[in-house]
């Protein structure tokens, strides 16, 4: 059954390499993605029962802030992937090596050379609207010990985000540098409405670097567009499997909100994940100062 499958697929990831969770783009397969992602009028397909908590496909813990608990999922990402380690290792070779010239590379990515690795983190969240409406889903990733973090915040009902933000405006004070994708316009001003509307302090990291205007300044019209997943398979040749629509997302969290079946919500998270990983490798790219070729 669908569901099953999905949580059964979000257990088998752990431990997979990045290419385990896509698949090499074929003939027609950017055609059909961008059909599903322009598809407004899709829905979620009929499911059976619940079939369990989030605790029971997505290992974490009830974590605790000044706002209250949250579902708190921490992990290291080679742990959940094979190859993270390499792809981690060639994004910190990237930044400890010399910057490119600024025609190769714009000059909004040298704010990651002056940083330590340890003060730059990723950022990507999932919402149940585009605006005044509650976020969910908070994922972080960050360098500690030498290693790379995957830090998920999930709030398991809407009374949660609170808790969730409050942690969130906790945490990133910790790092100078944030990295988004649309997170200029999208993400942080969405945070900080919502900070505002439960009357939380917020102050995001000083320097931001959001990659979708740099995607735009150095691709051109080399792509269809600059959508992350467009990114994904022009850049780094894979398209996703297994992934659910970022239009279905809100209607899978209210789903999982009223029956409190978290098999959706582990693919969710595993969206995030990808999101994430994704945004560096990204960065490894664009800082290379090699000439980006699109692949067919």
């Amino acid at each position: 059954m669908k569901r099953k499958a999905e949580c059964n697929f979000a257990r088998k990831a752990a431990g997979s390499s990045v290419e385990d969770l896509f698949r090499a783009m074929g003939p027609g397969d950017l055609e059909e993605m961008m059909t599903e992602a322009g598809n407004s009028e899709a829905s979620l397909p009929e499911a059976p029962l619940p079939e369990g908590p989030i605790e029971m496909c997505v290992p974490g813990e009830t974590a605790l802030s000044a706002g209250g608990v949250f579902y708190r999922v921490l992990a290291d990402a080679g742990n959940v992937w094979g190859d993270a380690p390499k792809i981690f290792n060639e994004y910190l070779e990237i930044l400890s090596g010399p910057f490119p010239p600024l025609k190769e590379a714009p000059v909004s990515l040298s704010i990651l050379k002056k940083a330590k690795p340890s003060e730059i983190c990723y950022l990507d969240i999932e919402t149940t609207g585009l605006g005044n409406t509650p976020l969910f889903l908070v994922g972080l990733m960050y360098a500690r010990d030498g290693k790379l973090v995957l830090d998920q915040l999930f709030a398991r009902d809407y009374t949660e985000e609170k808790a969730v933000l409050q942690f969130l405006s906790d945490i990133l004070g910790q790092f100078p540098v944030l990295v988004t994708f649309n997170g200029e316009r999208f993400d942080i001003p969405f945070i900080a409405e919502r900070m505002a509307v439960e009357m939380i302090d917020f102050s995001p990291p000083g320097a931001h670097v959001d990659l979708l205007p740099v995607a735009r300044k150095v691709l051109g019209r080399r792509t269809p567009n600059h959508r992350l997943q467009t990114l994904e398979v022009f850049l780094l040749g894979r398209k996703r499997k297994g992934d659910i629509p970022g239009s279905l997302i809100p209607v899978a969290y209210h789903e999982y909100v009223r029956t409190r079946n978290a098999v959706r919500m582990a693919g969710v998270i595993h969206h995030n994940r990808l999101d994430l990983l994704s945004m560096m490798e990204l960065v490894t790219i664009f800082m290379s100062g090699r000439d980006w070729e699109c692949r067919d």
